[in-house]
């Protein structure tokens, strides 16, 4: 017959096994950057999406001190103040403008999933994976934003320079509010990058831990402390008395630095 097999111990009742303790929260000076990082990531997506809807670039054309044309361009169309004739009209069927707002709404959604997933991840470490998906995201949408802006803003001053004034004959590019509004959530995007670079940083490391929290206790409340006896030790042998046989026989017992021989036996 097989002896039973041993079972690890597990301690139960009032030794029982001690919980693990939860994971620290990285300091407060550590979290505010991820946290600020998060919320300029929301307000340059709004900027950005409302800047989208809004005119962009505007041309008037004017003869004889008559405006005959005039319009604006936004992120997607384009925007009559005065209707065109039938041979612009068709002209301007047939062409579209440069949709920024693509691109634009795609670097907005970046930016609030990273919002979204930083704010999640607030009270985590900065080498956590949420927090790592949070930093990326909001330097990918940053920099596809201010990208963007640039491009439009080189685009946009293009334009401008081919204006004309002939006396009789004006025509007048500018620049509308989306532009300024779209300017200042390039600069919000910029701002988000920084903050998420900051972010970045490591949390020192944690002291040491006790093998037991301070707080535990291995006995239940109220249960006094058993205490165990001490490992037993046999009694040494009694001293015989003076002048005892047995005494006298260990005095005559030959050492052993001086073993027996005939003239001491």
């Amino acid at each position: 017959m097989s002896a039973p097999q041993q079972q690890p111990y597990q301690p139960t009742g009032p030794f029982g096994a001690i919980p693990p303790a939860a994971a620290p929260r990285p300091p407060s000076d550590v979290r505010l950057p991820r946290l600020f990082a998060a919320m300029m990531g929301v307000f340059a997506g709004l900027l950005v999406l409302i800047a989208t809807f809004l005119p962009q670039s505007t041309y008037e054309q004017i003869s004889d001190g008559k405006t005959v044309s005039k319009f604006a361009e936004t992120g997607w169309t384009r925007t009559f103040d005065i209707e065109p004739s039938a041979e612009e009209k068709e002209f301007y069927d047939k062409t579209h403008v440069a949709r920024y707002g693509i691109p634009l709404s795609a670097a907005a959604l970046t930016l609030f999933a990273g919002a979204a997933v930083g704010f999640a991840a607030y009270q985590r470490n900065s080498g956590s994976p949420a927090a790592t998906t949070s930093r990326t995201l909001l330097i990918a949408g940053g920099a596809g934003t201010a990208a963007c802006v640039w491009m439009l803003g080189m685009d946009i001053s293009a334009s401008l320079s081919f204006g004309q004034d002939t006396g009789r004959f004006v025509s007048r590019y500018g620049t509308g509010s989306g532009f300024w509004i779209l300017l200042a959530g390039g600069l919000v995007a910029l701002l988000t990058i920084g903050l998420a670079v900051v972010a970045n940083r490591r949390e020192p490391a944690p002291p040491p831990q006790a093998p037991y929290p301070a707080s535990y206790s291995p006995y239940a409340p109220g249960v006094p402390q058993q205490q165990y006896p001490q490992a037993y030790e046999p009694p040494s042998p009694p001293t015989p008395p003076a002048g005892s046989a047995l005494q006298q026989q260990d005095i005559l017992r030959p050492s052993p630095d001086n073993p027996p021989r005939p003239d001491n036996m």
